[in-house]
C-alpha cells in the first residue's frame, strides 16, 4: 500500500531546525520518506549524517543556488534564478518524487514545522498552497499572478485559475500529477523561460515555480486554511496545523 505523504527539505546550513522540520512530519506520519536536498555550499557533513542515521536519502545541487533573486535586506545581484538555476531547483524535487510511492509530498525548508496532523489531507486535491486571500488572520493580501502568465497558462491548455501565488514551505501537491506535469511541459518551459523572467521575476523564485508547472498541467489550486506564516499570525503560531517561516530559536527548541 502506498504512503499518504511524503517529505523533501531544501536544506542550508540549520541541521538541528531541519531535522526537526521533517521529524515534524514523521511525527504523524512515520512511513514517510524523507528526502533532504542539500544546497552545493550547505552543510553537507551533518546533514549526510542525519541521512545516514535515520534512513532519510540525501542529495546536493550540483551547483549553488542561493536566495531566489534581491529581496529586503539581502542583495544577490539578480531578480529572480535564471533557467539552469529553477531546472536545478526542480530536478531535485522531481528526482525525490520518483524514488517514493506516496500520494502527495510537502515542500519543507528550515524553518517550516508541522504542529498537528494536517486535516486537508483528508481531501482530495492537487496542490494546496499558503493562503492569502484570505489570509490565516482575515487580511486580503493575494500574491497576483501576471496577466501575460495567466494568458500562457490558457494557451498551454492549463488551468489559469488560482488564489494567487504561494507555493513556498508547508505546500503539499499531488506526486503523481507533477511527475506529469514536469514531464509534460519542461522542454517549452525551457524554450519560454526568458520570455516568462522578462514578463516578471516571480518566474524564478520558489514559491512560484512549482504552482506554475502544476497550472500549466490543468491542476487545480486550493489554498490550505491550516497553513500560516509565523511573521503574520505573531503569538498564535500555535493555532494551526503547519507553521511556516519559524525563525524564534526558542520556539524551535521547545517543539516535540
Amino acid at each position: 500500500m502506498s504512503k499518504l505523504v511524503s517529505g523533501y527539505l531544501w536544506a542550508w546550513t540549520n541541521y538541528e531546525a531541519g531535522l526537526k522540520s521533517v521529524n515534524s512530519l514523521k511525527k504523524f506520519y512515520p512511513n514517510a520518506d524523507i528526502f533532504i536536498n542539500v544546497d552545493y555550499e550547505g552543510d553537507v557533513t551533518n546533514y549526510t549524517h542525519i541521512c545516514d542515521k535515520n534512513g532519510f536519502t540525501f542529495s546536493r545541487n550540483n551547483f549553488q543556488l542561493g536566495y531566489c533573486g534581491n529581496f529586503t535586506g539581502k542583495n544577490v545581484g539578480r531578480d529572480c534564478w535564471d533557467r539552469e538555476y529553477t531546472f536545478e531547483w526542480v530536478r531535485g524535487i522531481y528526482e525525490a518524487c520518483l524514488k517514493t510511492d506516496s500520494k502527495y509530498m510537502i515542500l519543507l525548508e528550515e524553518d517550516d514545522f508541522i504542529l498537528k496532523e494536517p486535516s486537508i489531507l483528508k481531501e482530495e486535491f492537487s496542490m494546496a498552497i499558503h493562503p492569502t486571500d484570505p489570509s490565516p488572520i482575515g487580511r486580503h493580501r493575494p500574491n497576483n499572478i501576471p496577466t501575460d502568465y495567466i494568458i500562457y497558462i490558457n494557451d498551454k491548455g492549463g488551468n489559469p485559475v488560482s488564489p494567487g501565488y504561494a507555493a513556498g514551505g508547508g505546500t503539499f501537491f499531488n506526486r503523481e500529477q507533477f511527475i506529469k506535469a514536469w514531464q509534460t511541459h519542461k522542454d517549452s518551459f525551457w524554450n519560454d523561460y526568458d520570455y516568462l523572467a522578462g514578463v516578471n521575476k516571480i518566474i524564478g523564485w520558489a514559491d512560484y515555480i512549482l504552482q506554475f508547472i502544476m497550472q500549466l498541467d490543468g491542476c487545480e489550486i486550493i489554498q490550505n486554511h491550516k497553513l500560516a506564516e509565523h511573521w503574520e499570525v505573531g503569538d498564535r503560531w500555535n493555532e494551526f496545523e503547519i507553521i511556516t517561516g519559524m525563525k524564534d530559536v526558542e520556539i524551535i527548541k521547545s517543539l516535540q
